[in-house]
């Protein structure tokens, strides 16, 4: 059984899909990175790498999938970190895919974040367009609010990297709902109406 809850936080709208398996409930939602948030003349925004986080007891489980970067001006554009904003609690587990994560201090525009998951490697490891890379983070349910993915390997001017923020955004399905909702209104309004009502 599957149940759509939707959250409004300015302009963004995040959309989550609660799974309950055998008496386990699980939360996931669906981050999309766009909005820049330091790195001057990078694009402002642009929808480049689809982050999924699935909240399980106490652990999240994060799935980065990169897409678009081949918008960016550079010679070979990547992600090589994803910031936290949040509580540093707890530990690392289950990555695979097709880049390294470690936990590390500091991040974000200015390094004011608290943590960041860096997804780099001592031998050029890192996570380009069409990759995609799972990490387990054990304990961090509840202990963040904002994720910001750093993009390195750009070239405008002097800026080789940026800094952007997610916004979560709804499934199709859910604008099929909304949408379903407003034209019962209209019905009934309509309805109401000629009933003189």
């Amino acid at each position: 059984m599957t149940h759509q809850n939707r959250f409004i936080f300015g302009s963004a709208v995040l959309t989550a899909a609660l799974a309950f398996p055998m008496g386990a409930s699980a939360q996931t939602t669906i981050y999309h990175f766009g909005d820049l948030l330091s790195g001057n003349g990078a694009p402002t925004q642009l929808d480049f790498a689809t982050l999924s986080a699935t909240v399980s007891g106490n652990d999240v489980l994060f799935t980065l999938d990169a897409q678009n970067l081949d918008l960016f001006d550079g010679k070979q554009p990547f992600i090589g970190a994803l910031a936290i904003d949040g509580d540093k609690v707890g530990g690392l587990g289950g990555v695979s895919g097709d880049s390294p994560v470690s936990m590390a201090n500091g991040g974000g525009p200015n390094g004011g974040w608290e943590f960041r998951f860096d997804l780099t490697g001592k031998k050029k490891d890192r996570l380009v367009d069409d990759e995609s890379v799972s990490w387990t983070w054990i304990g961090g349910a509840g202990h963040f609010s904002n994720i910001g993915a750093h993009v390195q390997g750009l070239d405008y001017g002097g800026t080789t990297s940026a800094w952007y923020q997610t916004l979560a955004v709804p499934e199709p399905g859910a604008y099929a709902m909304f949408l379903s909702g407003l034209a019962v209104l209209g019905v009934s309004a309509l309805r109401r109406r000629r009933l003189g009502g």
